[in-house]
């Protein structure tokens, strides 16, 4: 209903198209784009069930349009577009790909108070041809799992299924873009358009282990809808508009200023000059000058002054402001702290990290200043793998930062590690998720206020 009634929209704007126009301005036109391009989640329903999402790939568009010379324009539009839509509803032993052909014919109005830029809206409506290519089977994943109690998709599609169908169907969409005219024919174009399309049916079969014999099944694709940025140029044929040139009569100066000269109003008559004030010629002892001396502001009385730690001068001492306390340093105040601690995160399967080395000299510029009492290094990881191969990895992260930091000074004696395994998870995830925030060393730094003599 969604897509009817958007299609719907989009028809609408096609026949609110002026068709009156100006011969000046009106010409066709020839675009090109490229950009990327990727689909919305879509559900499979049928003897095939699950949802999939677009993974973005290369994608051309080409159109050919008529400017009608009222900021109108109608064009025709194709797109194509090719996804890896991977897995079905996430499950192993699925797979699938789509591709779209598009034909559309939009109705656009561009905005042309902004110079050279030129934004511009449209809506469209026309055919669109699906291709679909799906998989899906109960076999044992690639990763040497056991076989699925249940098949990965519905009891319908077990133990193989295999789609390999085209249909076509209604289709619309909605655009925004901007061009700028590079010249009075060439114009760069950038847009984006949300597609979207009619349900779409494909058939395939369904295959037994071992036999060659095969049965009819069918899936239907719902929601399809895609997203479209790209860029490229306009062409527009023919000559470039002619603009009728009004010759205005040259204006005539009738205003007289102070002067004699003639000009157009009285704000671009020149200053009259103004007499010359006269000059004091009395210097006051505060060194203002005056006319008359009886004029000078009366001397004051000398008043003593006492000058207060902050370099101003009061006549109380009782008024200097307080004088604050010493202002600690950023290293004075990290030595005031019992324990500071940093993370180190790991690639996945890495005992190494590249953070290592400037996550070390961040201590050892602490060290610089406070003592180092002890360092603690206890290694983690996430939950792909053996629990005893993580244990491993877990300590070898940590030993891994303690021959860095012995490499760079620190004391081996003052330094201990572990390793915690997949057992202390950052954040808690089932077995066999990969989370970046579980691969990591825990670096916990005991700091004293004296710099150690070694």
């Amino acid at each position: 209903m969604k897509h009817k009634l958007l299609a719907a929209a989009g028809l609408a704007a096609l026949m609110a198209l002026p068709t009156a126009a100006s011969a000046q301005d009106a010409g066709w036109y020839l675009r090109g784009n490229v950009g990327g391009g990727v689909f919305d989640s879509a559900d499979f329903t049928g003897d095939l069930v699950g949802d999939v999402e677009g993974e973005g790939n290369l994608a051309p568009s080409l159109g050919i349009g008529y400017e009608f010379g009222n900021n109108w324009r109608l064009e025709l539009d194709g797109t194509a577009l090719w996804n890896d839509t991977a897995k079905i509803q996430q499950l192993p032993s699925t797979s699938s790909d789509f591709r779209t052909y598009s034909a559309m014919l939009n109705a656009i109005y561009d905005f042309d108070d902004f110079g050279r830029w030129e934004p511009y809206i449209g809506a469209g409506i026309g055919f669109v041809r699906g291709q679909l290519s799906a998989q899906a089977h109960d076999f044992p994943s690639e990763g040497g799992g056991v076989a699925s109690a249940v098949p990965v998709t519905n009891a319908a599609c077990s133990p193989i299924c295999d789609f390999r169908d085209s249909d076509s169907g209604l289709g619309w969409q909605l655009l925004a873009g901007l061009g700028y005219d590079i010249t009075e024919n060439l114009t760069w174009d950038t847009h984006y358009k949300y597609m979207g399309m009619s349900d779409m049916d494909f058939t395939g079969t369904r295959g037994v282990v071992g036999s060659t014999a095969t049965s009819a099944i069918a899936t239907q694709m719902e929601d399809i809808s895609m997203h479209f940025l790209g860029t490229g140029f306009r062409y527009r044929f023919g000559a470039a508009p002619v603009r009728e040139v009004v010759s205005m009569p040259d204006p005539v100066a009738d205003f007289r200023c102070w002067n004699g000269e003639m000009v157009f109003n009285a704000g671009q008559c020149a200053a009259e000059p103004q007499p010359e004030p006269a000059q004091p010629t009395i210097a006051c002892w505060d060194g203002s000058m005056v006319f008359d001396r009886a004029s000078c502001p009366v001397e004051p009385a000398p008043v003593q002054t006492f000058a207060c730690w902050d370099g101003s001068f009061v006549t109380d001492t009782a008024q200097c402001p307080a004088e604050p306390a010493p202002v600690l340093t950023v290293e004075q105040q990290l030595c005031g702290q019992e324990f500071i601690s940093q993370i180190i995160y790991y690639e996945f399967n890495k005992p190494q990290s590249p953070e290592t080395l400037s996550q070390m000299q961040n201590i050892l510029n602490i060290s610089d200043t406070c003592q180092v009492g002890s360092v603690n290094l206890v290694g983690h990881t996430d939950t792909v793998g053996a629990t005893s191969y993580n244990q491993g990895l877990s300590e070898r992260r940590a030993a891994n930062v303690k021959k860095e930091l012995v490499r760079l000074g620190v004391p081996s004696q003052v330094i201990s590690t572990s390793g915690m395994g997949e057992t202390s998870l950052f954040v808690p995830t089932a077995d066999n998720v990969k989370e970046a925030l579980n691969r990591r060393v825990e670096v916990t730094i005991q700091l004293n206020s004296v710099v150690p003599s070694y």
